[in-house]
């Protein structure tokens, strides 16, 4: 999820930190990150 806000000003995606967004990428990882950005993108 770091990585993703911190390439955010190449790519225009930006997932807010929020306890849900933390919850999830810590719990499922990669998979909850790629998740996260597939649900972003709804």
């Amino acid at each position: 999820m770091l990585a993703v806000n911190l390439t955010s000003s190449f790519t225009g995606v930006v997932l807010p930190v929020s306890l849900l967004s933390v919850g999830v990428s810590a719990g499922l990882g990669v998979p909850g990150v790629t998740l996260l950005l597939f649900l972003n993108l709804l």
